[in-house]
């Protein structure tokens, strides 16, 4: 008997593999709702994951083991204190929109209360509006668990939709076993955007170029950079080369940033390092690697914890070793963040106790207040920052008038590199001044830290190569003509850097699919946790590029976007990774244009934490 499968069965066979692979694939991909409670977050069990603390009064929040309605765990919200009633406790899950535009959803929930004197809720809320559209009716004091539903017919145009667990007053409360349906269907995850054409992935993949590793094979020794040799193509001759990351405390980011340092530096005349740091705290950094003391680790202290780690080690001991052996055309590390007051403070008054007595005085009389209370600038009023600010613009006015004056009477090119560095103390305390007055969200940071990397460049040698470092969000181009379409609405450092330089500026963004970084647990615990991170979904471009890495069994690829503007799907916003120095779980809420925002994208398939270090 022939056991040997026809080939129509075979063709059968096949269909229903790939359908089950497509399936599961498209099941993984996707915004997963956590609706059980099951799926634990790094803060537990204060929270379960995905789940986001809008608001607190006088409550305690955990994943319960003991008192569930189904599963491991349901979640508990409890007040012991006998007050009057005040504002309402809430936890939220935003839901992406585009499998509930147009249709009617149903939650259902499973409440139980104890010695409930007040309110306790689950809702449909509309995030725009910021109001509730539809909750559960009011819990009664003491209840076993109960059952409730509730439906709404989401517009077309809906764009924000979240659940809610809402409570107020005293007593306890747990929820257990929210359901989605969606038309009467029941639904566990949720789809995030339209897949890719085929047409547009095949674009992708022709203008996508493996990556064989994230690490320098031999340090200290030529390495083979045969990969890289299209991005040298892309590159050419642009005299800032700027590499992002989606995620901090990525090691794959750091190893991969230091194995296209070392290929910029030998392949490219690249000359400059400049890391999203302090000026005067990385300028520790670059005095060692120009031969100052040691040890590397020691020169690393003071600068952001997500730097602080082995993998930036590695790569600044490989810049003092190429230094050593290059003693007449190095390489620098250069800081371009101003966020610090003390450094460049201190330094301004040793500059001018050597310059002038009457100008250290009128300064300092200046800045007497900024330098006593701006390290609490979040606890000053809007008055006092203005104050602040005002008098840190006139300290700088009153120095940078001495410039021409000292500059000609100089007699050394040591004095005059003082006296450059002299006008920047200032300029950095106007800079942390104007961030503190004009706050986080007018982007103020990007523009200063642009400004600090002209000036690098401006008092550097002539044709001076830099490659920089910072997040995707910073480097960004932010071209579109719609702001809405940019990163920080075109207010990012990479635009101001574009404006400037022009095709003398490229932007890098580098991205991955699935895996894990080290970040702080949240906003208020610094403390840093290995941090989960979420697989893109489809209809990104992780999610294809993932697809292409393992097509062609790489460690991932990258991806060249300078035709990308001419592609109409490629340049309408696609959801991006956003994720800091902080645990982000989902990530997948922002949309940019990105050939708007990147010359190219550097793709790491898979990603895991960097390694900390110790004190030194």
């Amino acid at each position: 008997m022939n056991c040997n499968p026809t080939p129509y069965s075979r063709i059968i066979k096949v269909c229903v593999l790939v359908h089950i692979f497509l399936f599961q694939t498209f099941l993984c991909a996707q915004q997963e709702l956590n609706f059980n409670f099951e799926k634990t977050s790094i803060e537990h069990p204060i929270r379960p994951w995905g789940w986001a603390v809008e608001s607190q009064e006088n409550t305690q929040m955990q994943l319960d083991s003991l008192t569930v309605f189904e599963g491991k765990y349901s979640f508990r919200i409890e007040n012991n204190i006998q007050e009057e009633l005040k504002g309402t406790t809430m936890m939220k899950f935003d839901m992406e929109t585009l499998a509930l535009q147009g249709k009617k959803i149903t939650i259902t929930s499973n409440l139980k209360t104890q010695k409930l004197n007040g309110d306790a809720y689950v809702s449909i809320y509309d995030d725009t509006e910021n109001k509730i559209l539809v909750r559960t009716p009011k819990a009664k004091k003491d209840q076993d668990w109960k059952k409730f539903s509730i439906d709404y017919n989401v517009p077309k145009t809906a764009k924000e939709v979240s659940v809610t667990l809402n409570f107020v007053g005293y007593g306890q409360i747990w929820f257990d076993e929210l359901c989605l349906f969606i038309d009467g269907t029941k639904h566990t995850k949720l789809e995030v955007a339209p897949p890719f054409k085929a047409n547009q992935e095949q674009w992708i993949e022709e203008h996508a170029y493996p990556l064989r590793s994230t690490r320098l094979s031999k340090p200290w020794e030529d390495h083979d950079f045969e990969d890289l040799r299209a991005f040298k193509e892309m590159v050419g001759e642009t005299k800032i080369i700027a590499l992002g990351e989606a995620t901090h405390g990525t090691s794959e980011f750091f190893t991969l940033k230091h194995r296209i340092l070392a290929f910029s530096v030998k392949e490219l005349g690249v000359r400059a390092f400049g890391l999203e740091g302090n000026m005067l705290t990385v300028e520790k950094i670059n005095k060692y690697v120009l031969g100052g003391e040691g040890p590397a680790q020691k020169s690393m202290w003071g600068i952001f914890a997500v730097w602080y780690n082995e993998e930036v080690l590695a790569m600044v001991e490989w810049v003092r070793n190429y230094n050593d052996e290059h003693p007449d055309d190095p390489v620098q590390f250069v800081g371009y963040d101003m966020q610090e007051l003390d450094p460049p403070l201190d330094s301004l008054y040793a500059f001018l106790e050597k310059r002038s007595s009457k100008l250290l005085k009128s300064v300092s009389n200046k800045l007497k207040d900024l330098k006593q209370n701006g390290n609490n600038y979040f606890m000053a009023a809007d008055s006092t920052k203005l104050n602040w600010y005002n008098s840190a613009t006139a300290a700088f006015s009153e120095i940078k008038k001495q410039e021409t004056i000292w500059l000609e009477a100089s007699k050394s090119e040591r004095e005059r590199r003082e006296i450059i560095w002299g006008i920047q103390y200032a300029n950095l305390i106007k800079q942390f001044a104007e961030n503190v007055y004009k706050g986080h969200l007018s982007f103020y940071r990007d523009e200063a830290m642009s400004e600090n990397i002209s000036w690098f460049l401006d008092n550097a040698k002539p044709n001076t190569r830099m490659v920089i470092w910072a997040h995707d969000y910073h480097i960004s181009r932010a071209e579109h003509p719609n702001e809405e379409y940019n990163v920080y609405w075109g207010l990012s450092m990479g635009n101001h850097l574009s404006k400037q330089y022009g095709k003398d500026y490229k932007a890098f963004g580098i991205s991955t699919y699935q895996g894990n970084f080290l970040g702080m647990i949240s906003y208020s615990n610094f403390a840093q946790k290995v941090c989960p991170i979420h697989k893109g979904p489809i209809g990104t471009l992780d999610e294809v590029l993932h697809r292409l890495s393992e097509k062609n069994k790489s460690t991932g690829m990258y991806l060249d976007l300078s035709e990308g503007r001419s592609q109409s799907w490629l340049v309408v916003p696609l959801r991006t990774r956003f994720a800091n120095h902080v645990n982000i779980e989902y990530g997948y809420w922002t949309a940019y244009s990105i050939p708007y925002q990147y010359d190219g994208i550097f793709f790491v398939d898979s990603t895991s934490a960097a390694h900390p270090l110790g004190k030194n």
